[in-house]
């Protein structure tokens, strides 16, 4: 029998302090929470409208999920899960980090954990005013990634001024990316969708790289962030090779 205080709980995790407090974090859909239950994630409970033999679960109605599912047309299933605790030091880190300076856009941050876990990148650090990566529309967005790639929220600009790590933003402006030497671990930092860098983390950064856009069409200004990061990742990925 499902309580109501566990309904009344998994409404209030929309809510990121109550995430922070209590420790977890909602996950919808069968392959989502499957995946995310083979993972190294604690998991909570798991509610679901049907019998399964995946994992053990509570019976619920479809209307008590769709009175706490967090999507526009609920699913079957819903998971609970605790956040993982891990600590950030770059001394245990041999690979480029990814830092984000103000992402706001949880399904640009879904796709760019996503992403980095399809290249190997285990580790993201983002500025402390980036949007929280247990929201569930990120975890959602990650398709289960979130369980393989580990996002630091931290003083970014603090962190870059004492790093020994070479420091590459990705921007407008700058040598091309296809004419840049990626071989070397980097952290390579993307601003925010709307602001870019902010001007005390570009003060901390050695240089800068640009993804070059086609000629034949002047009107784009701007790469979506998400594809930002995979095209970044892809041409280290060949140049490693």
């Amino acid at each position: 029998m499902v309580t109501k205080s566990l309904l009344n709980q998994i409404k209030n995790l929309k809510n990121k302090k109550y995430r922070n407090e209590t420790r977890l974090f909602v996950a919808e859909g069968k392959k989502l929470v499957y995946d995310l239950y083979k993972s190294k994630i604690k998991c909570i409970t798991i509610l679901t409208t049907h019998n399964t033999k995946l994992f053990p679960f509570q019976k619920v109605e479809k209307s008590q999920m769709k009175k706490i599912s967090y999507l526009k047309t609920p699913s079957s299933y819903l998971g609970v899960f605790k956040i993982p605790e891990f600590t950030f030091d770059i001394r245990n880190i041999n690979n480029s980090i990814i830092a984000l300076d103000g992402i706001t856009d949880p399904g640009n941050l879904g796709t760019i954990i996503r992403t980095c876990d399809w290249f190997g990148i285990t580790d993201i650090i983002c500025s402390k005013n980036s949007v929280d990566c247990f929201n569930s529309k990120v975890v959602q967005s990650s398709m289960g990634s979130i369980a393989n790639v580990k996002c630091h929220y931290i003083d970014l600009a603090k962190f870059l001024k004492t790093t020994k790590f070479s420091k590459c933003a990705v921007s407008l402006e700058g040598k091309s990316l296809y004419k840049s030497s990626l071989t070397d671990n980097s952290i390579f930092i993307f601003g925010s969708e709307s602001k870019g860098i902010s001007l005390e983390v570009r003060e901390e950064i050695m240089k800068s790289i640009t993804i070059p856009k086609s000629k034949t069409n002047q009107s784009i200004d701007s790469l979506n962030l998400a594809s930002s990061v995979a095209v970044v990742l892809s041409e280290k990925l060949r140049q490693s090779r």
